[in-house]
């Protein structure tokens, strides 16, 4: 300490100057070389963590982007299926066609549902009807049919004079109505 309380002032200078730089440099390469490297880490950590976020993001958008397409096809497979449902529902459509025939002051001689037929893709059932009325009411009652969500043919129709007081047309027929078969579908399925 002697020695340099005897330098001359520019020189006590030089020497705190030099002792400063090397405390320094020492800092710096040695406990803050750790630092570096360990900020250096979680800056690389902190950019893969902002690229899973971006991609979460991302993945999440298409999932909200899915769901929405989901519940769209949902949608449209619940209007499908009203129209041409899984089941006969033969009561809901028996009262359907009494609330028609009723409707239309026309008189229901008799209803007979035909067992149900499988098809390829899809089962079908025959309603024969035999109806009487007016022409055109018996018209009007055949327009409600087509008019309906679910899809009811008219086949094999037969006309003739009315019987009956008050009727001038008797029509016997059958009322097609459809439904799906998931079975086959199911076959299909495998077989692909």
């Amino acid at each position: 300490m002697e020695q340099f309380a005897k330098l001359p002032r520019w020189g006590q200078f030089v020497v705190i100057l030099a002792v400063g730089a090397l405390l320094c440099t020492a800092a710096w390469f040695y406990p803050l070389s750790g630092w570096k490297t360990t900020m250096e880490t979680r800056m690389a950590q902190s950019a893969e963590l902002d690229a899973q976020i971006r991609q979460g993001k991302e993945a999440q958008r298409r999932v909200d982007e899915l769901n929405r397409q989901i519940d769209l096809i949902r949608r449209d497979l619940d209007v499908l299926k009203s129209i041409i449902p899984e089941d006969p529902e033969t009561g809901k459509l028996l009262r359907v066609f009494q609330t028609y025939a009723r409707d239309q002051n026309l008189n229901i001689a008799s209803i007979s549902p035909s067992p149900i037929a499988k098809k390829d893709l899809y089962s079908e059932q025959a309603y024969k009807m035999t109806i009487g009325g007016g022409y055109h009411d018996v018209a009007l009652f055949f327009d409600k049919i087509a008019h309906m969500r679910r899809i009811v043919n008219i086949t094999n129709l037969e006309m003739g004079a009315g019987g009956r007081r008050g009727q001038t047309v008797t029509a016997t027929f059958n009322s097609l109505v459809y439904m799906q078969n998931p079975e086959a579908f199911l076959a299909l399925e495998k077989k692909s």
